[in-house]
């Protein structure tokens, strides 16, 4: 297979570095380790030009007034790199048994008992969520995923342990909807990401900076066909002191639906009211937003 067709992310870092920046953050502590991603991730934005032409299309929408110089749009990038490389050191940092304090915002969105769809984004130190719904009061927890591919930087690297969690792989026939259903019918909570369209998969495109964003319809159609609400959860990482913030949002409004087919036209209320957020979490922290794909469409005339 030609490697342009993989995941961005299966081609960027090798088992070396990742082992390297582990060894250095058990030697050295998180503030070392974080310093010399600083080199690092330089190196990728000034010479990796697949990852910045993978990011472009986000940072033009997100900078207009950069759109039309490279040199500032790598400044963007080399910025969105160190944070990115943030989230992989406090992700790892979790894993390895030194959590950090955990906040919780507006908790009472997340219902406490029943089937319910937790709505992730690629955002901030969002494998952290993870960790807070390995806690959910003794309800099982379903993550629908692609299989991770680059070893040592999958999505589960906040986790101590995965035990209580369940994988529903999204490669199957049914895109995992059907035991995603099964799922939420005996009360647990599948966690699905709402920001990025699996190739192949129903999505619609939604207003995002003046340009247009694609996402999935998976999360509002399998909410909305089980009767479940769909909760979207952001966790942000905070400093002065180092702390994880995780965000729960009021549940998307969805149309009823049962025993009937849903049309894509009718689920589009759902993913533009969720790309509202996705563009207000972006204003707040754009160099978080950690998109690397065509799934960004730039403003006319760019």
């Amino acid at each position: 297979m030609n490697d342009d067709t993989a995941p961005l992310n299966t081609r960027r870092g090798n088992r070396f570095g990742i082992g390297f920046f582990r060894l250095l953050l058990h030697c050295g502590g998180f503030g070392p380790a974080l310093k010399f991603s600083r080199i690092v991730t330089w190196f990728y934005a000034r010479f990796d030009r697949a990852a910045f032409a993978a990011a472009a299309d986000y940072l033009k929408l997100r900078f207009p007034e950069d759109a039309d110089s490279p040199p500032r749009l790598r400044r963007h990038f080399h910025k969105l790199l160190q944070e990115l490389a943030k989230m992989l050191l406090v992700s790892y940092r979790m894993g390895i048994g030194r959590p950090l304090p955990i906040e919780e915002e507006n908790r009472q969105f997340l219902p406490e008992s029943g089937g319910v769809v937790v709505v992730l984004a690629h955002f901030d130190c969002w494998q952290a969520a993870m960790e807070l719904m390995n806690r959910s009061r003794g309800r099982r927890i379903n993550i629908m995923a692609r299989a991770d591919r680059a070893g040592g930087m999958d999505k589960y690297l906040a986790l101590k342990s995965r035990e209580g969690f369940n994988v529903i792989s999204t490669e199957g026939l049914s895109g995992g909807l059907i035991e995603a259903s099964a799922a939420l019918e005996r009360g647990e909570a599948v966690i699905i990401m709402g920001d990025r369209p699996v190739p192949g998969t129903a999505s619609v495109e939604a207003g995002y900076f003046g340009g247009r964003l694609a996402v999935p319809l998976s999360p509002w159609m399998l909410a909305a066909r089980n009767g479940v609400p769909a909760v979207p959860v952001f966790a942000e990482l905070r400093e002065d002191p180092l702390r994880i913030a995780i965000r729960y949002f009021s549940p998307v409004p969805l149309p009823a639906a049962p025993g009937r087919r849903l049309r894509p036209e009718e689920l589009l209320p759902a993913a533009a009211h969720y790309v509202r957020l996705l563009e207000e979490a972006a204003r707040r922290r754009p160099y978080r937003v950690f998109r690397f794909g065509g799934d960004v469409s730039p403003k006319k005339g760019q």
